[in-house]
């Protein structure tokens, strides 16, 4: 009687238990799987072999091939597949790894050559020409042409001493002013003097000097003075080659050639009355220009001949125009008389800011 029952509690612990685990797996079913969980396998191969033969001469040679990730087209796991027409039902998301293995570069797979195969062969080689190997040079800049020196073909011709007088008329921030001038023209052997007074009324006079040399390259300014209250000076100390200034300036090299805000016009003068190939238009004249407080290198261009209105009557002149550099540079025009030795018939400086100082000769007379 006990062996029956016991084998009886046997059967019924079975059968309950196996009722236990359906019910339990009933309600502990996994839920469908709304997208499908995508594994990426990552497996590690070197890459295939590089002939060295082939690498360009001016590239670097690797010690060591690096290894690169392979990726293998991502599958749907076994336990987790579902029916084509769930995947469809919602829109599908690739997950993050199946993100990051879209974005890394395929790599092929090494080829393995079979057994008792002959090596592939590679393509014949290119022949190269030394020179395309080498690096390609810089566009070469345009070659730097040194400017021609007027003063080595320049004869001069100077004209005779005179007491030059000036009307003078300009503005000032807008407001019009007339004033009486004059240039003071004297020489003497191998030297010269030379001296510019501006009166106006109200304001007193400006006076500026110029003494020094003639020389077979024109002028050669010693002093310099401008004064206006009180005078300031450029001194041409040619044995130091350096301008030296009252003005506690810094003292600046001397070129050949330099002249100053006045000997300038007389240089000019006395070149275009001796050397008839300067006065073409186009041609430039450069020279060093002197203030009582800096130097400056100054272009003037020969603009051609023009016909003024002046209280001596019609005078046909020649026009030369000074190049400004930059916005800021005085424009300075100046008109030669070819009648009168080629010394200045009108003078006109234009400031940045717009005021204009101009004198018209009016008379000449002995100094």
């Amino acid at each position: 009687m006990h062996l029956p029952l016991t084998w009886a509690l046997v059967l019924l612990v079975i059968v309950l238990h196996g009722l236990g685990l359906q019910t339990l797996s009933t309600s502990m079913a996994w839920p469908r799987m709304s997208e499908p969980t995508l594994v990426a396998h990552v497996r590690l191969s070197a890459p295939a072999p590089v002939a060295t033969d082939l690498i360009p001469l001016f590239a670097p040679r690797q010690t060591s091939a690096p290894k690169v990730a392979k990726v293998v087209a991502p599958t749907l796991s076994a336990n987790n597949a579902t029916a084509p027409s769930d995947v469809t039902d919602t829109p599908t998301r690739p997950s993050t790894t199946q993100a990051d293995a879209a974005t890394r570069p395929s790599v092929p797979e090494p080829v393995t050559p079979a057994a008792n195969s002959a090596p592939p062969s590679l393509p014949a080689e290119t022949p190269i020409a030394a020179e395309s190997l080498a690096p390609t040079p810089p566009p070469s800049a345009p070659p730097v042409v040194a400017p021609v020196s007027w003063l080595g073909k320049a004869q001069f011709v100077w004209p005779m001493p005179a007491l030059l007088q000036f009307d003078l008329s300009g503005t000032s921030k807008g407001v019009r002013y007339t004033a009486n001038a004059s240039i003071r023209w004297q020489h003497q052997d191998n030297n010269y003097q030379l001296r510019h007074d501006i009166q106006a009324f109200l304001f007193g006079t400006r006076s500026q000097t110029s003494a020094g040399q003639l020389d077979a390259a024109g002028l050669l300014p010693t002093r310099f003075g401008d004064q206006f209250r009180q005078e300031q000076a450029a001194h041409f100390d040619r044995t130091k080659g350096l301008l030296i200034y009252s003005a506690n300036t810094p003292s600046q090299p001397l070129e050949e050639g330099a002249q100053d805000r006045l000997s300038l016009f007389f240089q000019m003068a006395g070149a275009m009355a001796g050397t008839p190939s300067l006065r073409s238009a186009g041609q430039q004249l450069s020279m060093q220009v002197v203030s009582a407080k800096q130097a400056e290198a100054w272009t003037f261009k020969v603009m051609g001949s023009d016909t003024l209105s002046t209280p001596l009557g019609a005078l046909d002149s020649l026009h030369l125009h000074r190049v400004p550099r930059n916005d800021y540079d005085q424009k300075i025009d100046i008109w030669l008389s070819p009648a009168h030795g080629y010394v200045p018939a009108r003078i006109r400086i234009t400031q940045a800011n717009g005021d204009v100082i101009e004198e018209t000769l009016k008379s000449l007379g002995k100094p």
